[in-house]
């Protein structure tokens, strides 16, 4: 049977990402890098709306995050990026993560790990944060190894 008449697979379902960062600038920065990665890209300024919009996207899956990535900062108000992912690996949500961060302390680092997370230190290059993301996208990639170098 000729190559043109094989069934064709199907694509990768489509992913989500969820950048939450309280500097519009970085949010876009994010965005722009990685917006060919995705096919919905979900903004949030805070900690809290970080948390209110990971559970109104958990409830209209009926129960789950899938296909689901979260960029997060650190230090952000009401809740820091930290205390969002404590609660959601909490509940044993299990989403990829990259928390980025200008404190990149071996206490951080080793809270982000426990947690699943990897850590990605600002000042950051786009090609470092593509990298990252396409390294978990391509593996499914849903705790954190490593540290990973800017």
């Amino acid at each position: 049977m000729p190559d043109d008449f094989a069934p064709a697979l199907p694509p990768n379902p489509p992913l989500r990402l969820v950048i939450a960062d309280d500097s519009p600038e970085m949010r876009r920065m994010v965005h722009t890098a990685v917006a060919d990665q995705f096919a919905e890209i979900v903004e949030v300024g805070d900690g809290r709306q970080l948390m209110w919009t990971l559970l109104q996207l958990f409830m209209k899956a009926r129960g789950g995050l899938p296909e689901t990535v979260v960029i997060t900062d650190l230090c952000m108000p009401t809740y820091d990026g930290l205390a969002v992912l404590d609660a959601w690996t909490e509940l044993e949500f299990d989403i990829p993560r990259i928390l980025i961060t200008a404190f990149p302390s071996a206490v951080v680092h080793a809270r982000a790990q426990e947690l699943g997370a990897f850590v990605l230190a600002k000042p950051f290059s786009t090609a470092a944060l593509r990298r990252l993301v396409g390294e978990i996208i391509d593996g499914r990639i849903a705790t954190a190894g490593p540290p990973v170098s800017a």
